[in-house]
């Protein structure tokens, strides 16, 4: 399958549907469901004072007095300025409910269809149980089901399950307030206009596709439907990320179309020309199912690419070179000297060199850590971009670089491989490594696997190669190499996630989240609190409203979505820790995907904690007037309007009067954040890095592959992305991988070019 660039003169971006989504839930069961999100994001409406017998004669409805109405409304429109909406878009806003929206519905569907079969049977458990008998999970007297209690008994339920003495119930609470929020998110018509959030950037123009890539089809012949389609090529790459589009850069470089090189990827090519896509196709698209892995005990939520181009297509463009201090403790304490040589450094540079890395300008959040970093004294610098030496101001990027300027696999690797004669294979997802056994050893001869066309057709394929390069990802890595027969007890071990933390500012200006890049600056004075590099930094986030509003505090519906209304004077931030304790990736024993256990220590929760506290004392300096830590249980630290207008950031040391209480007070706050503690479940953990699961290693019994990236016990296999990482890399992981993938690519074509394979002129 072929894009192209011919295409017709566009005024929005192409949009790309949905995916299907696989039922199983009863009809009952979905009812259930939905009363729960109908609690979560409510619909508010007015009392009708002319009943006032029945003031809630919708069950599934927050009904206010017209006092506190018109209240919400005012906070609504104040939350929203300079934009002046009519009353309808407000009581638009504040009617909006699940039940009522079919988008809701199906994007649900489709994030639920991700659950892991085990997750899946618990869920219908308990909606069955919420339905026939409720008391023993409501903790409460209530008899009737869960649909038929008012929506202020369903408020008292969810809230009792947040503080239950049971894991799994404030599990369960932390997992359903969170769907709910990210569904309405992603769903909801009301938000944008309210908002103003456009769909499309305001600069947006159809001035950008990809490269024409060439896709190979695998059909069968009709007389051969049984017998799997076999191909031959001299390397076989498995992924598509960022550690492949460097290998089949490297091959491609050195050999030409004298080696055959065929790119394997299980997710689908997206055209530039489709960029942004929406917020509900975008996440169900682009990433591993849905964009929302849950951690077995549910403590952390894990995002990672599941495209062509992988993380590469979806990450922030973040391009921080590997740091001295994990360089030493590679080279040092794992026994890898090259992480500290010239050579490691000149896979770095050279990486950043073909991505064009430059610096770009900050937009508002990062120039509130910048400012509010100078003004504590703490260490801040900016943060390089992958964007080919240009300002790069897409806000949009993790829904797909509508600019067509961020430099991964798609746009900065792949195009020139492909003109060197590399192929591609789209909707392949490979199952296992064929081996043979020759002369003792076990050899890799190819790989096995399943491709689907777009149309749905599933055909069996062998792949038969000198050379197998896995290159999957930290989360399905260690799955492929499982299935193919390998017994490395390290295999899918020491897993780090980077566990993330998030402080969320709103501000008097305009802020316009939307706008500029997502992540140009980073404070680095909390990176090595233990004096072993382990340690926290902070950082922004993408500001796209799904990424960042459901790690909003929720305590009431009615309050988030108030909350929620402030976007366009929000941002939101990143208490990033470079994790010393690690989990591990293990196959799910129905479906075979990726299933991750990890929770974080007590030791790595520390510094995230850390992290939260300065960052509030970065907001606090830079005169935010909310400060919301996503902290179970926390109340937001809020600034009067006088306070505000007398000064911004002030500390006891530095000020009297009104500003000198106004510090104490903050330091007050503080206090309590620092005594609530960031404990899970409840308080939101995310992961947008993962790595560490086939390390590298100086010896077999140590790790998975090699200094050189080959698998250890076998011969022409390779890993060859984040999860052969010795341990967690403190850094957006990107420039990292490509680097040692590079180094990789590199002692592969020595042992190419020494079992005769001649490198081009």
């Amino acid at each position: 399958m072929s894009t192209t660039t011919e295409v017709a003169p566009l005024t929005a971006p192409v949009p790309v549907d949905l995916p299907d989504a696989v039922e199983f839930l009863s009809e009952s069961q979905w009812k259930v469901l939905m009363a729960v999100m109908d609690a979560v994001i409510p619909a508010i409406r007015m009392e009708d004072a002319s009943q006032p017998s029945k003031p809630n004669h919708d069950p599934s409805v927050f009904y206010l007095p017209s006092g506190q109405y018109s209240e919400a409304a005012i906070k609504l429109r104040n939350a929203v300025s300079p934009l002046d909406h009519p009353s309808d878009t407000l009581e638009a806003y504040l009617a909006e409910r699940p039940s009522d929206n079919p988008l809701f519905t199906q994007v649900l569907k489709c994030v639920l269809s991700n659950l892991p079969p085990s997750k899946q049977r618990d869920m219908r458990v308990l909606l069955s149980i919420l339905n026939t008998r409720p008391g023993s999970l409501l903790l409460t007297s209530h008899a009737k089901p869960l649909p038929a209690l008012p929506i202020t008994d369903r408020l008292k339920i969810l809230r009792s399950w947040s503080t239950s003495p049971l894991w799994a119930l404030r599990s369960l609470f932390k997992s359903l307030s969170t769907v709910g929020k990210l569904v309405y998110i992603r769903s909801s018509a009301a938000f944008p206009v309210l908002t103003g959030f456009p769909a499309v950037p305001t600069a947006w123009a159809a001035t950008s596709t990809s490269h024409p890539f060439t896709f190979l089809q695998f059909h069968p012949s009709s007389n051969s439907r049984k017998t799997p389609v076999e191909v031959t090529t001299d390397v076989a790459i498995v992924g598509s990320g960022c550690g492949a589009g460097v290998v089949a850069h490297r091959l491609a470089r050195e050999f030409g179309p004298a080696l055959s090189v065929l790119v394997l990827e299980k997710g689908r090519h997206v055209d530039a020309r489709h960029f942004p896509l929406s917020q509900a196709a975008g996440l169900a698209t682009l990433f591993e199912a849905g964009g929302v892995i849950e951690t077995d005990d549910g403590s952390m939520t894990v995002t990672a690419g599941a495209c062509f181009g992988g993380g590469g297509t979806i990450n922030w463009s973040a391009s921080l070179q590997t740091q001295d201090f994990v360089r030493a403790e590679w080279a040092r304490e794992r026994g890898l000297p090259f992480f500290e040589s010239d050579e490691f450094q000149a896979c770095l540079d050279r990486v950043c060199h073909v991505m064009g890395v430059a610096e770009v300008p900050p937009n508002h959040a990062n120039r509130v850590l910048l400012e509010g970093a100078r003004k504590l004294g703490y260490q801040a610098k900016a943060v390089p971009q992958n964007c080919g030496g240009k300002e790069h101001d897409d806000g949009y990027c993790a829904l797909g670089c509508w600019r067509g300027e961020k430099m991964g696999p798609v746009n900065g690797w792949f195009p020139e491989a492909a003109r060197q004669g590399v192929k591609f294979a789209e909707g392949m997802k490979v199952e296992k490594v064929l081996f043979e056994q020759k002369k003792g050893a076990k050899v890799a001869t190819g790989v096995k696997g399943v491709w689907t066309s777009r149309e749905g057709e599933k055909v069996e394929v062998i792949v038969r190669a000198k050379k197998v390069v896995i290159s999957c990802g930290t989360l399905w890595s260690p799955v492929v190499l499982l299935n193919s027969g390998l017994k490395n007890p390290h295999i899918g071990k020491n897993l780090h996630l980077h566990p993330t933390n998030f402080v969320s500012g709103i501000f008097d200006e305009d802020v316009r989240p939307w706008e500029g890049g997502s992540l140009t600056s980073v404070v680095t004075s909390f990176e090595n609190l233990d004096s072993k590099g382990h340690g926290v930094k902070l950082e922004a986030m993408t500001m796209m409203p799904s990424f960042c509003l459901p790690f909003l505090p929720w305590t009431t519906g009615i309050e988030y979505k108030l909350r929620a209304a402030h976007y366009r004077h929000l941002n939101t931030f990143i208490a990033i820790c470079r994790d010393r304790d690690s989990g591990s990736v293990h196959r799910d024993p129905s479906t075979g995907a990726p299933r991750v256990a990890y929770t974080p220590s007590d030791f790595d929760r520390a510094h995230n904690l850390r992290g939260v506290l300065e960052l509030c004392r970065i907001l606090h300096a830079h005169g935010a007037r909310e400060i919301h830590p996503s902290i179970a249980g926390c109340p937001p630290f809020i600034r009067s309007a006088a306070r505000r207008r007398s000064g911004e950031g002030s500390t006891p040391e530095n000020a009297d009067g009104e500003q000198g209480e106004e510090a104490k007070e903050f330091e007050r706050w503080l206090a309590g954040v620092r005594a609530l503690g960031n404990k899970p479940p409840v308080t939101p953990f995310a992961s947008a890095h993962q790595m560490g699961s086939c390390r590298m290693s100086a010896r077999a019994k140590d790790g998975v592959v090699d200094s050189r990236g080959r698998v250890w016990g076998t011969k022409g296999l390779y890993v060859a992305d984040a999860s052969v990482f010795p341990s967690a890399s403190g850094v957006n992981p990107m420039v990292t991988t490509m680097a040692i993938a590079d180094w990789i690519a590199m002692g592969l074509c020595e042992d190419l070019r020494g079992e005769g394979v001649a490198a081009r002129l």
